[in-house]
């Protein structure tokens, strides 16, 4: 996913790219690739910087976060990078202030552009924090681990109180 400079016209280049799954080293244990990358984009020139706006599609198996099962969870996201050329002030040790705009920045040398970083980043980026298989997922029993979606269990749902919440509890008591 690399682009030559040089070889983009005035007017833009467009581009569509599927890249293998293995290029981005998305493995761990809850969160896979399944399917290859595909990205549809457009890369402008404006003097130096080099503008590539676009969109990104694939899909990964991730674990829900209530019922650690295993479900696909497909990724569709617009991809929005500003290239800029490297300077002295871009080397390592050099401190820099971020502003907003740095997050959708990123750096080229030698005059080429590598979409690899800003994908795989926008991969990560688009997972939710939460995860779940099903909007209304049960979960696990807290006391016997059963999944909740599959089977129901016997335990008593109720959980004994903090003691340092038990005044709490007593005015929750009295209010019903």
């Amino acid at each position: 996913m690399i682009f030559e400079i040089d070889k983009i016209d005035e007017e833009g280049q467009s581009f569509e790219v599927l890249e293998s799954k293995q290029h981005f080293h998305i493995d761990s244990p809850d969160c896979v690739l399944t399917e290859d990358v595909k990205i549809q984009g457009r890369l402008e020139k404006a003097g130096q910087e080099i503008l590539c706006q676009g969109l990104l599609e694939t899909s990964l198996r991730v674990t829900c976060t209530r019922c650690l099962v295993g479900f696909s969870f497909p990724v569709r996201s617009k991809l929005n990078v500003h290239f800029t050329p490297q300077t002295d002030n871009d080397k390592p040790g050099n401190e820099v202030e971020l502003t907003e705009l740095d997050f959708e920045q990123e750096v080229y040398e030698e005059d080429r552009i590598n979409l690899s970083s800003p994908v795989r980043d926008l991969i990560l980026l688009s997972l939710p924090q939460i995860r779940l298989c099903k909007k209304d997922c049960a979960g696990l029993c807290s006391q016997c681990g059963i999944n909740l979606n599959e089977k129901h269990c016997d335990c008593n749902k109720e959980e004994p109180c903090d003691p340092r919440l038990a005044v709490l509890q007593e005015l929750k008591d009295k209010l019903k």
